[in-house]
């Protein structure tokens, strides 16, 4: 009876390890490269993604001279494993900036299927530009702001 016992102890031990061993996590090939700190920024966005869920923007112009116009965007990536990896405000004309978010995701693994808050702050260059009311469109919103005075 205790040999019985035992046996049964030692295969629920086993099949434990065995489960929380599919778990593990597999080493990173390029450790570092996670760290925030130390990548290095991404300006080539060629086959990145925009696969961002966006809720809000918001306009931010700092009170300096020359004026400083930062978007924070707020939402939400599609799932756990899914990083922001850049961002960029493109001037389309004279009055209309184009935000992009840039998303990355490994192919092959498995991720949490919820949503994960972010939020990000794109600089807007208005170095040089005339006063006057400028839009700001990305994400199916659209916003404006106004320069009271040139910004030169």
């Amino acid at each position: 009876m205790k040999k019985k016992i035992s046996k049964s102890i030692f295969l629920v031990m086993m099949m434990s390890i065995l489960v929380l061993s599919a778990c593990q996590s597999f080493p990173v090939e390029n450790p570092g490269l996670d760290d925030p700190v130390s990548k290095p920024p991404a300006t080539d966005f060629l086959g990145s993604k925009q696969n961002v869920f966006v809720d809000q923007f918001q306009i931010l112009i700092m009170e300096s001279f020359p004026v400083q116009v930062r978007v924070i965007v707020t939402g939400n990536l599609p799932d756990g494993c899914t990083s922001i990896i850049g961002s960029k405000a493109e001037m389309i004309d004279d009055t209309t900036f184009v935000l992009s978010i840039f998303t990355e995701r490994p192919e092959d693994m498995m991720c949490t299927m919820a949503l994960v808050p972010f939020e990000e702050s794109i600089s807007l260059d208005v170095h040089g530009l005339p006063a006057g009311t400028y839009t700001v469109k990305g994400f199916d919103i659209e916003e404006s702001f106004t320069l009271d005075v040139d910004n030169k």
